[in-house]
């Protein structure tokens, strides 16, 4: 249930990303995502009773935390709003049917669990649904078009990989931690990484979001479904079920997504757009059997 009520939220999450992609860069939409996220992880820990720092957990499990939410969150989060600025919603909901495979992938060389011949079919089916989903030619679009969605299509890629990586490496720790503190320290690691990059890099744009006005209008809402309400039913799903069910139905917010991209994007349901989706999500559920 937590994996199918992640599946939607993040939905909801991407498209509300993608309108706040229009007006703030990758990084310090991060960050704000994350102070945002961070802060509520916090109030949920103390109005529940949930220690936040308990004998119970050893310096290692902090670490592999931390450097978890590094990864998972403040590089792959980044790259991937890079990615959905130049691919739109839609597209990067094809690119990112990836995301079952690499965590299988992940599962299997550091976690041990079983892999089959599957896989590879999944692999292939995803690979058909990227070219499909984001290939036209050159005689439609513009060499500068191209160029950003091959871009995005490449970010994308390397977001859900390094959100697998991040998840993956975390899965021992949170199959022995409470959900709420483990996604607390994990919106730690990456905000320490997101405020040190924001803060040297994105200095004047930090300063100009984290002032109150208009802009939070739609910062706030964003970040309080991508990075505290999606955020907790992720890391509950992987931590009550195996990572590769729980991210076969993660992977049913690509057809959310593209249903709430058609709605309040306006982005058009081509015909390739929705055959590349259907084929993702195949390869997506094909990779857990």
């Amino acid at each position: 249930m937590y994996s199918s009520v992640c599946a939607l939220l993040w939905a909801v999450a991407v498209v509300l990303f993608k309108k706040s992609g229009e007006r703030v860069s990758p990084v310090p939409l991060n960050l704000f995502k994350g102070v945002v996220g961070v802060v509520l992880m916090l109030l949920t820990l103390l109005v529940g009773g949930i220690p936040f720092f308990s004998a119970g957990y050893p310096a290692a499990d902090w670490l592999v935390l931390m450097a978890s939410g590094a990864i998972g969150i403040g590089i792959a989060d980044s790259v991937f709003f890079a990615s959905l600025n130049r691919l739109g919603a839609g597209r990067s909901a094809i690119v990112d049917c990836l995301y079952s495979p690499f965590i299988i992938l992940g599962s299997f060389i550091y976690l041990r669990e079983p892999i089959g011949i599957n896989l590879l079919f999944a692999l292939a089916l995803m690979t058909l649904a990227i070219f499909v989903g984001t290939w036209k030619p050159k005689r439609i679009e513009s060499a500068a078009e191209l160029r950003q969605i091959r871009i995005g299509v490449l970010l994308g890629v390397a977001s859900m990989l390094l959100m697998a990586v991040g998840i993956v490496m975390a899965k021992p720790v949170l199959d022995r931690t409470d959900p709420w503190w483990a996604t607390t320290v994990r919106l730690l690691g990456g905000l320490v990484l997101l405020a040190v990059h924001g803060l040297a890099r994105h200095r004047r744009e930090v300063r100009r979001i984290f002032r109150p006005g208009r802009l939070w209008k739609i910062l706030v809402p964003t970040s309080v479904v991508g990075a505290y309400l999606a955020m907790f039913f992720w890391i509950a799903g992987m931590k009550y079920t195996h990572t590769t069910v729980a991210s076969v139905l993660n992977q049913a917010s690509t057809i959310h997504i593209l249903v709430l991209a058609t709605l309040f994007l306006r982005e058009p349901l081509t015909g390739r757009k929705l055959i590349a989706i259907l084929l993702g999500f195949a390869g997506g559920v094909l990779a857990a059997f």
